[in-house]
């Protein structure tokens, strides 16, 4: 095992925690709508180790984002305190009043601090903040492998000056997805979601080892632009520019059919210029349903349709299908989307591997590492 490899600064013994301060990055970024939570799954999976910390007497200091406008995070801290015994939640960004309650803690006790990204310099990894967390703590837990792409202040700013570690939940995600950085095949990849940000190096990565890609959601509408479809008035991310190797890559299909707004089902030589493009259509949920019988590893990552607008019979289908697959099968879903409504739909606890990664996954399984693991791995500070 090399000697900046993750396994070794994974956290194993909690006894050593006794009586500390134990700093730890969590992803409390729950989907919300109108101000209401809609799932606490990234929250409950978290919820046993630090269980097991107030356990062994532990002062627990917990940081987390919230949300794309810097809001408060007390709608999570509201449901958070009631899992968890003696939790105090701290309602300020004041480092002098952060500093006196952290320093007035008792063993077993947990506080949650706000929304990291509303500390100035969070985002943008100011050393100074960094820092202001770091000394906050006795040592560093990152167990919030799903925004561990980010090169924030909480990420990989605190353990330049904090004795570090991986929790169980980074753990379980490394051990998990380090299988899929060279599938076994036959495999297939189903990317949904609207935005391409890092997938296309997954894509071509996937595609040039001979997985098949099947292409929903937003992003399939490039793919079909691409091809000389009409895909009328539907939304596609016109800021990446696709190139023919990849539009007609004989490894990845898109639908064939689709759901409009109005409730048609379409083929896409149907499509007129005003028609809006929501779901994939019942011709292609079987389509797909074939390309997942003939493979050996399937990985899902982000949903078929608007499913932020309701549409998500096609993401409903699949993963039912996913949920009932022989268990010899090597099945793993991911993306806040995709997770939650797996979960919603009561099927989560029967598919092989639930990431609770999006992007994160996406971009460990394109590069091999993130920003958080660099920044513990090659740190220096030897646990």
């Amino acid at each position: 095992m090399a000697e900046n490899s993750w396994e070794n600064f994974v956290i194993k013994d909690l006894e050593k925690l006794r009586q500390k301060k134990v700093l730890i990055r969590v992803d409390f970024n729950l989907p919300t709508k109108d101000g209401v939570v809609l799932d606490t799954y990234r929250l409950d999976s978290v919820v046993s180790f630090l269980k097991d910390l107030y356990l062994v007497g532990a002062k627990i200091i917990l940081l987390s984002h919230f949300g794309e406008k810097g809001e408060s995070i007390k709608p999570v801290a509201d449901i958070f305190i009631k899992k968890l015994p003696f939790t105090k939640f701290l309602q300020t960004t004041n480092f002098e009043e952060i500093k006196k309650a952290v320093d007035e803690m008792n063993a077993g006790e947990t506080i949650l601090l706000e929304n990291t990204r509303m500390f100035k310099g969070e985002e943008e990894n100011v050393p100074s903040l960094a820092r202001n967390f770091a000394e906050l703590g006795d040592v560093f837990i990152n167990d919030a492998f799903s925004v561990s792409h980010r090169e924030h202040a909480s990420i990989v700013g605190i353990p330049k000056s904090r004795l570090s570690y991986f929790g169980p939940t980074f753990e379980r995600e490394l051990t998990n997805l380090s299988k899929l950085l060279n599938p076994k095949t036959p495999a297939l990849l189903i990317l949904g979601g609207a935005k391409f940000g890092t997938k296309l190096n997954l894509i071509r990565k996937y595609v040039n080892q001979g997985v098949d890609l099947y292409v929903g959601g937003a992003l399939a509408h490039a793919f079909m632009k691409g091809r000389g479809k009409n895909i009328g008035k539907s939304f596609y991310d016109d800021k990446v520019a696709l190139t023919d190797d990849l539009i007609f890559h004989a490894n990845i299909d898109i639908p064939n059919d689709v759901t409009t707004k109005s409730g048609d089902n379409l083929k896409l030589e149907e499509m007129t210029d005003n028609d809006i493009i929501v779901d994939i259509g019942k011709e292609s949920i079987l389509e797909l349903d074939k390309l997942i019988d003939k493979s050996e590893t399937i990985i899902m990552n982000g949903p078929l349709g608007l499913y932020e607008d309701g549409f998500r019979f096609g993401t409903e289908k699949i993963l039912t299908k996913l949920s009932l697959l022989p268990k010899e099968k090597s099945v793993t879903i991911g993306g806040g989307d995709t997770v939650a409504c797996a979960n919603t739909l009561g099927v989560i606890k029967d598919i092989g591997y639930v990431s609770l990664g999006g992007g994160a996954m996406l971009e460990y399984l394109a590069n091999g590492t993130l920003p958080g693991i660099t920044a513990i791995s090659s740190s220096g500070l030897k646990i």
